[in-house]
């Protein structure tokens, strides 16, 4: 699921590039919606309304995350990382190996030798 801001909101705040996992369930005589990365919670009388909650919850909490400069922070610490686009749940799609490229040749100073 991606976080949508909410009316009103800057229109250049990053949250709105945030993609998460909702795992939906029934609860009782209604429905559950969970984002187990951040550990968030939506409730409704329908699955969609429960999803409608939590979606709510998260952009805000998110927009508070903004507001005092921990945003990437909090998303980092939750499992999250930046694809150049958007912040991705590791949950939903597993970051893949680093890419490294090494530049130039390594000298033999590097290894602990000397040069002859």
């Amino acid at each position: 699921m991606v976080a949508k801001k909410p009316k009103g909101a800057g229109k250049d705040l990053p949250f709105d590039r945030i993609v998460y996992q909702i795992i939906e369930t029934k609860l009782g005589s209604g429905f559950e919606a969970v984002c187990p990365e951040l550990v968030m919670t939506g409730f409704g009388d329908t699955a969609e309304d429960a999803k409608k909650a939590l979606r709510r919850q998260v952009a805000e909490y998110l927009e508070d995350c903004e507001k005092i400069n921990i945003l990437d922070d909090t998303l980092i610490e939750a499992g999250f990382y930046f694809t150049g686009e958007l912040w991705m749940s590791n949950e939903v799609e597993p970051a893949g190996d680093p890419k490294i490229r090494f530049i130039g040749t390594p000298s033999e100073a590097d290894f602990g030798e000397e040069p002859e």
